[in-house]
């Protein structure tokens, strides 16, 4: 039986250090994970987005877990994205995830419910009821945000959740969070919200039950922060520390597009001495000097790290 039941609180999605040659730097990442791991989090993510998980062969998926599973304790959840182009490869993603340890999935929308499904809860229900019978861990739902054609609607939410007991939660990294939220209250069982859009954090952790996050794996110590503080409704101090860290938040979120979002990311854990280099694989691509220094400014103005 999984020892999990909920995951809940922030949860930083890793971004993945490399070598110069594209390789997986383990030492970095080993390092950049029990940094993590000082702060208030609720587990972490791993071989997510931020992780480059596309990028990554079947293999190499394995590895990064293994190598998380050794470093992060057994009373903290390890949360392994899994994708594929269809069920078959979901579930062998999540079997590999089992075996190397994982605690919880968070599950990605296949790419062919673009084609017309997301609002069809029989075209995407059954993706999910057969992972469930293939792999005993509770699952995250990760719902898209609009523009990718490939947000949930509530109805195929609600209709995942009533079936698939082995749903916990989704992560919301749409524009269409609170709906979703209001209609999941009258829910029979707890389903908890984790949201995911960084620059709307101030607004949502007032009510979700925590993130999903790559920012916080670039700034935990703010992140969690925020989220104790607009959690318990004291909104002041809220405001206060995201006016704060605003800076950093504009550089990564709004500075370019969503597609260069980990290359940024990297470049502020770069900027802040976290990691050794910025490298990622095509198709990300690196960044201008300019966008660069704009970064290591931004980083700077959040008071995360001095100019060197």
């Amino acid at each position: 039986m999984p020892q999990f039941k909920e995951f809940k609180k922030v949860l930083p999605a890793a971004n993945l250090p490399m070598l110069p040659d594209y390789s997986i730097d383990e030492e970095a990442y080993r390092n950049h994970l029990r940094w993590l791991m000082t702060f208030d989090i609720g587990g972490l993510v791993i071989s997510g987005h931020a992780g480059e998980l596309e990028s990554l062969t079947p293999k190499e998926k394995i590895r990064v877990a293994e190598i998380a599973r050794a470093e992060i304790p057994s009373h903290l959840p390890m949360v392994v994205g899994c994708t594929g182009l269809s069920t078959r490869e979901l579930i062998e993603c999540a079997r590999d995830a089992k075996a190397a340890g994982a605690d919880g999935l968070l599950v990605m929308p296949i790419p062919h419910f673009a084609f017309g499904a997301v609002d069809r809860p029989e075209l995407v229900v059954p993706c999910f009821e057969a992972l469930a019978d293939a792999v005993d861990l509770p699952m995250i739902v990760f719902r898209y945000g609009a523009k990718t054609g490939l947000m949930y609607s509530v109805e195929v939410l609600l209709k995942i959740a009533e079936k698939v007991p082995r749903v916990v939660a989704i992560k919301d990294s749409s524009f269409e969070y609170e709906p979703a939220w209001v209609e999941f209250q009258n829910f029979p069982r707890k389903i908890n919200f984790l949201v995911a859009h960084g620059s709307l954090f101030l607004i949502r952790f007032a009510t979700s039950d925590g993130a999903v996050s790559s920012f916080s794996n670039v700034a935990p110590e703010f992140i969690t922060r925020l989220f104790e503080l607009a959690h318990s409704g004291q909104m002041e101090e809220a405001t206060k520390l995201f006016n704060k860290i605003r800076p950093l938040s504009d550089a990564i979120y709004h500075k370019q597009p969503l597609m260069q979002h980990w290359v940024v990311e990297k470049e502020a854990l770069v900027a802040r001495g976290r990691f050794p280099r910025a490298v990622v694989r095509q198709p990300f691509q690196p960044l201008r000097p300019e966008h660069i220094e704009g970064i290591r400014q931004a980083v700077a103005a959040s008071g995360l790290a001095p100019l060197a």
